[in-house]
């Protein structure tokens, strides 16, 4: 009894048919009476009436052996020994070949009993080769041969090589694209943290600042502070030790006195990349008598002694340097180095060196193990405050986000230890580690 089975998807329709060459001349037969097949599609029954059965069975999954079948663009159904072509797709190669619903295929280049034999024969087709068939069709015998399927092209396509068909899905795929390209970018976090203008941060010249200048020298100054990521302190945005890069724009001498106006045009980040940045001087730190900054930000040295070459500034002037723009940090995660919430300045107490509290954050890791402002430091990581600079300290007390730093306070002449989590708040009783800047905003 003959059976139902899985008839092509529509999709196939679009596969390229080869030329048709008849073995055997196909004698005119009567078409069979008009009854639409209960599974066949509208196209299916307008081009061959189908001859299937009106019991209909549950479509198999497609497989393997259905992706060859579909390729000759027949439905097979299996019928005693032999398999029956169930309804032909039009302008297919079996279409071509001169196979029509009805025919009962007997071989395929051989002996064909079953679905999967037939399968079998058309995936080990090659390219340059036909396929000998042989059909039964009412009580006559004949042999058809397929196309030849054409050898793929080694050649490159172009866009004027597509077929409207091909055009149509290349377009929808840019479409695509795009969307998916735009919705990526509007769901991605930010990446970048914003330093606004008027940030300060004080730097050093390691060798001096040269005595000489002439306009357009290049000059380089190393940060000796810090600009942090918020007013909370949690990260560095400027680490100590990143360099910033100057022009001279102007400078004179009257044997009285040097000026020199410098303009900070560039930023190294220590442990990131190079910005560029828009900076002029505002400040100098030391004794006003041997230099300081006017309001026009121009800095003023007096000049040295007759016969000698003194630099305009010694390797321990500082400078502040203030944002004239904002500056925006694009950095990776690795980058951000974070702090148990602590902010300090460095003091002189009986000519040792200590880093006074000016600030212990709420929530944070010093607040939490009852650090306060006006404690002093004098030790951090272990490393005494006399052998540090503000920007040694800085270093040490920032680091990896979960990590641990000890301080040591003196209280009443004696030190006390703490250990320190960087990059962790306290709520509740309950500790939980802090976002990055960019995952925070």
């Amino acid at each position: 009894m003959r059976s139902a089975c899985l008839l092509l998807s529509a999709a196939l329709y679009a596969l390229p048919a080869g030329a048709v060459r008849p073995v055997a001349k196909r004698p005119a037969r009567k078409a069979p009476p008009a009854k639409a097949s209960p599974i066949a599609s509208p196209e299916h029954r307008e081009a061959a009436p189908s001859v299937l059965p009106s019991t209909r069975l549950a479509a198999p999954p497609v497989s393997l052996d259905e992706t060859a079948l579909f390729g000759l663009g027949a439905a097979l159904a299996p019928e005693d020994g032999a398999v029956l072509v169930a309804a032909m797709r039009p302008g297919s190669r079996a279409d071509l070949a001169g196979i029509r619903a009805g025919d009962t295929l007997l071989s395929i280049d051989g002996a064909v009993s079953s679905r999967a034999e037939a399968a079998a024969h058309l995936r080990s087709w090659r390219p340059g080769t036909r396929l000998s068939l042989v059909v039964r069709r009412g009580l006559e015998i004949q042999t058809l041969e397929t196309a030849a399927i054409a050898p793929a092209s080694t050649g490159v396509r172009g866009s004027r090589d597509l077929s409207d068909h091909e055009k149509v899905l290349s377009a929808d795929q840019w479409v695509l694209a795009d969307k998916n390209g735009q919705a990526a970018l509007t769901a991605a976090k930010p990446l970048s943290v914003p330093v606004p203008a008027g940030q300060s941060l004080w730097v050093r010249f390691a060798k001096g600042l040269p005595a000489g200048l002439q306009n357009g020298d290049e000059v380089s100054a190393e940060a000796d502070t810090c600009v942090t990521a918020d007013a909370a302190l949690d990260f560095f945005a400027v680490p100590p030790g990143s360099r910033l890069r100057a022009r001279v724009i102007e400078t004179t001498s009257n044997g009285q006195t040097r000026t020199a106006r410098l303009a900070f045009y560039a930023l190294d980040l220590a442990g990131g990349g190079t910005y560029t940045t828009l900076g002029a001087v505002a400040e100098a730190m030391g004794d006003q008598s041997l230099a300081r900054v006017n309001s026009a930000g121009i800095l003023i040295t007096p000049s040295p002694d007759a016969g000698k070459r003194a630099p305009m500034l010694d390797g321990n002037a500082r400078l502040r340097v203030r944002l004239l723009e904002p500056l925006i940090i694009d950095e990776p995660p690795s980058y951000w180095h974070a702090g148990p919430g602590l902010g300090i300045k460095a003091i002189d107490v009986d000519g040792h060196r200590l880093f006074e509290i000016t600030q212990a954050i709420e929530g944070r890791s010093a607040h939490k193990a009852g650090l306060k402002a006006g404690d002093r430091l004098d030790a951090i990581d272990g490393r005494s405050a006399d052998k540090l600079s503000i920007a040694d300290a800085l270093e040490r007390l920032y680091g990896a986000p979960g990590s641990e730093v000890e301080v040591s306070v003196l209280s009443s002449g004696k030190s006390q230890r703490f250990t320190l989590k960087r990059g962790m708040r306290w709520s509740g009783g309950a500790a939980a580690a802090l976002p990055l800047p960019f995952e925070a905003r």
